[in-house]
């Protein structure tokens, strides 16, 4: 999803939070965000609400607590009403896979990819 501006976001008439998720409760479809200085803000998801997670369309039950959030919203009488949530995609790259372990045989003898190390050419024992 291309990142709008928060003048786009109040032009539309939105307010715009964000934090980690604290809660999920998707009976009820809240999600409570708890943003700096620990306030916490609760948003009331509703089928219209568009849910991003990490630049793919997600659902509700795929949120996590602890995850970073950033969403808009409306104020609807006493309820925020969510119309986008997102899970932003991390900004640094992930860290490159560990090396396989090493190939170790059973029987204490050479690993079966390599030759024995004191074997002679040809590969047989003494």
């Amino acid at each position: 999803m291309g990142r709008l501006s928060e003048v786009d976001i109040q032009a539309l008439g939105l307010e715009q939070v964000e934090g980690r998720i604290k809660s999920v409760d998707p009976s009820t479809g809240v999600i409570t965000i708890e943003r700096s200085g620990r306030e916490e803000v609760d948003l009331l998801t509703d089928p219209s609400t568009t849910i991003y997670i990490t630049g793919a369309m997600g659902a509700l039950t795929d949120l996590e607590e602890g995850a970073p959030i950033r969403a808009s919203f409306e104020l609807d009488g006493p309820r925020n009403l969510a119309r986008w949530v997102e899970i932003p995609r991390d900004e640094a790259p992930p860290p490159p896979p560990p090396d396989p372990p090493a190939a170790s045989p059973v029987d204490g003898g050479p690993a079966p990819d390599r030759p024995a190390v004191n074997a002679p050419p040809g590969g047989a024992a003494p």
